[in-house]
């Protein structure tokens, strides 16, 4: 019995001898079955995240902001080349397009950056191609203030995909460390492994024999082990090289802000090895003496609130070079959310912004020399137009005097020679408000032949004095059209003018019409549609190699074209530019020898209904009357050439005139008596004519009417007169006819 169970209990200790070590194997391999599962995962979802950083890239988006420069540059209106900027355009709607495709979505790495990019394709087939289609279409359309705006929205545009494109590096950082972080885990998950493999091979030691399989097992399981860490390894190299080989400048400080780590880009831009940087604060190194403060305390107070942020700040290098980076700082949480410390990626924006202020101060300077100009050309009108005031009021009050043949023949010469000399004054001041955009229109009831009758008022003694018959026709138009009647009358007068300029024998003819148009809106009674004016001659013509260029500034059909007919080569480019403001345009038709047909078409609003009286007096309609003006008048003026010419003229219409020297003397004649009319000149020593009005309409009691008269005569000028408080405005230099009808309509609404 004894010795039975001491074989038993031989045997019982064999088996646990055997047994528990087998179980602790077993136990020892399930375990490391399962953190070699484990890992695995960790590994593929590792690679797959490195594949998805390496795959990540937005080359297309890049390519947007590449194509998008490529169009913001070919937009010169100065050498606008249509294929040039339709390639642009067709490349960029391209790569737009490719940037709004689905598998952008993992390219990018998340679908709202997919949705901006989307959105943006959206900003650019609705705003942008348009725009861009249209001057392809047409080029002449491209303007420099056009090109200006539309290169500022393709400028903005590619802005916004940079930012987009920023964006999504800083998305393929955040999961490049996210990638880090999961294969430190993996790293310390490798070493319980290992220590599970020691265990096993104990367990294979002690069980030689009998668990020859399980050793056998265990050498296998090693091998896949070291192969994985191999892959562990391979994978953490690739990691460090992608941000190693980054153009962004990446730095990685504790909680505190102190540097622990930054990458090769930093080091090349700011000339500071990690050695050099290690346990300082990214400010302290990097901010000099241009640095925004600003900028600062707020980069300081997200960094101490433990908060993300992004800011543009201006850094120094080593050397003291200066450069500007788009700064992203974001902390470094651990599971339990506590920072641990910030990474910060900066991107080099320097050239951006140096385009920025290049652009900046190219704006500033073109500003300042429109304003030098706009200044040149009103100080050069106003200087002009002083002296000439009193040639041509001096000249025409003597032609209304007896003087013998000669005599006459020199005054009216002299007289015509001042007249074409305000001509030119006049035509450089419109070009230069149409040039600039500085014009603006009105839109008014007007009479369209009304207003050709006014044309033909004015212009028949010229065609009489040629011997040339003016004829004109205006079937079918409305009696009413909305439209700036003023302009309309500038083109009428200048496209008659030039036709009895350039017809030495024949006729001038203006045919006007009205061409509905259905597919635009129209209102109650009104009508929508185009009013056609052509003006015929049967003058010199045009040789067909001269057309594209009639209506170039500063350019005629031929050489001696000034030489003969004298003029400034401008009438025809202020024809072009108004109507082109009106909404419309102009062509011309012409046969050298034969003659030219100008035709301008201009979108207008018209109904049947007569316009008012209000309209036709403003618009020039109104009689001019005859006899004598019964008004007491204060004539306001400094010059005593100018003096002399108005009081010669207010008594050519029965007025005796009281002269008040300044701005001052005026406001005494004013106290003192009570005049119908002050002819208040606005440039005066003392106090000015705008100035003396403003205290005169705070004045209580008798308001008389006040006219300015001023050598300004420059778009905006009337509008500076009226608000001043003045009733009229006369533009020197006046003639009788112009001093009578404007005091006729004081007269006929006097202010009490």
């Amino acid at each position: 019995m004894g010795s039975w169970w001491r074989v038993a209990a031989g045997r019982r200790r064999v088996f646990f001898a055997l047994v528990v070590p087998a179980v602790l194997a077993v136990v020892a391999t399930v375990v490391l079955g399962a953190l070699t599962a484990s890992s695995a995962r960790a590994l593929s979802d590792n690679v797959k995240v490195t594949q998805d950083l390496v795959d990540g890239n937005v080359r297309t988006l890049s390519q947007v902001q590449r194509e998008l420069l490529r169009l913001q540059a070919s937009l010169d209106p100065t050498a606008t080349d249509a294929d040039r900027i339709e390639l642009s355009r067709a490349l960029a709607t391209q790569r737009i397009q490719e940037g709004t495709l689905d598998y952008q979505g993992r390219t990018l790495g998340d679908s709202d950056l997919l949705a901006r990019s989307r959105g943006l394709a959206a900003v650019w087939s609705r705003e942008l191609d348009p725009q861009v289609r249209a001057i392809v279409a047409d080029p002449g359309t491209l303007t420099p203030q056009s090109a200006s705006t539309l290169r500022a929205e393709v400028m903005a545009l590619e802005l916004r995909y940079n930012q987009l494109v920023s964006d999504a590096e800083i998305l393929r950082k955040r999961d490049a460390a996210a990638a880090n972080a999961a294969t430190r885990d993996l790293v310390r998950d490798t070493r319980l492994l290992l220590g599970g493999l020691g265990f096993t091979l104990v367990a294979l030691v002690v069980l030689v024999a009998g668990m020859i399989w399980f050793l056998n097992s265990a050498r296998s399981a090693q091998l896949a082990q070291t192969a994985r860490l191999h892959d562990a390894r391979a994978l953490l190299q690739r990691h460090s090289v992608a941000v190693q080989t980054t153009d962004n400048l990446v730095v990685i400080t504790d909680e505190l802000g102190r540097i622990e780590w930054v990458n090769d880009a930093f080091t090349r831009r700011t000339g500071y090895d990690l050695a050099d940087v290690v346990g300082s604060a990214p400010g302290s190194l990097l901010q000099g003496p241009d640095t925004d403060p600003a900028t600062v305390a707020f980069m300081r107070d997200r960094l101490a609130a433990l908060h993300p942020f992004t800011c543009e700040v201006l850094n120094y290098s080593r050397t003291g070079e200066p450069y500007w980076v788009a700064l992203e700082v974001r902390p470094i949480l651990e599971e339990t959310g506590h920072v641990t410390g910030f990474v910060a990626v900066q991107s080099d924006v320097t050239k951006r912004r140096l385009t920025e202020d290049a652009l900046r101060a190219a704006k500033e300077t073109a500003e300042e020399t429109a304003r030098a100009k706009e200044q040149f050309l009103a100080n050069m009108s106003h200087e002009i137009r002083t002296p000439l005031n009193a040639v041509l009021g001096l000249t025409e009050l003597l032609l209304d005097t007896d003087m013998g043949e000669e005599q006459r023949l020199y005054v009216t010469t002299a007289y015509q020679s001042g007249v074409h000399l305000l001509a030119l004054v006049n035509d450089i001041l419109d070009f230069s408000a149409l040039e600039s955009g500085r014009l603006e229109l009105e839109s008014t009831a007007a009479d369209v032949r009304a207003v050709i009758a006014q044309v033909f008022a004015m212009l028949t003694p010229i065609a009489d004095r040629a011997g040339l018959a003016l004829t004109w026709e205006a079937d079918g138009v409305p009696s009413s059209v909305l439209t700036d009647v003023v302009r309309l009358r500038q083109l009428l007068i200048n496209l008659v003018g030039n036709g009895l300029k350039f017809t030495p024998h024949g006729s001038v003819s203006v045919r006007a019409s009205f061409r509905p148009d259905p597919s635009r809106l129209a209102i109650g009674d009104q009508r929508a549609g185009d009013l056609v004016l052509e003006v015929a001659d049967t003058g010199v013509g045009i040789p067909a190699d001269r057309l594209d260029r009639i209506f170039g500034a500063f350019t005629q059909g031929d050489a001696s074209t000034t030489r003969t007919h004298g003029g400034t080569g401008l009438g025809l480019a202020i024809c072009r530019r108004i109507a082109q403001r009106l909404g419309g345009d102009i062509a011309v038709v012409s046969t050298p020898g034969t003659g030219s047909t100008f035709t301008v078409t201009v979108p207008v609003t018209a109904s049947d209904a007569v316009a008012g009286t209000e309209v036709e007096t403003r618009d020039g309609t109104a009689a001019e009357g005859g006899g004598q003006l019964g008004l007491a008048v204060l004539l306001a003026e400094d010059d005593r050439v100018n003096q002399m010419v108005a009081t010669r003229m207010l008594r050519r219409l029965g007025i005796e005139v009281d002269v008040a020297a300044d701005g001052v003397e005026a406001l005494e004649a004013a106290a003192a008596k009570d005049y119908d009319v002050i002819l208040m000149d606005v440039n005066m020593p003392n106090l000015d004519g705008l100035s003396a009005t403003r205290q005169l309409r705070q004045r209580t009691g008798h308001q008389p009417r006040v006219v300015a008269l001023t050598a300004n005569a420059a778009e905006g000028d009337r509008d500076k007169v009226m608000a001043a408080g003045m009733d009229e405005y006369l533009s020197k230099p006046y003639t009788l006819h112009d001093l009578r009808q404007v005091l006729s309509q004081m007269q006929a609404s006097p202010v009490g």
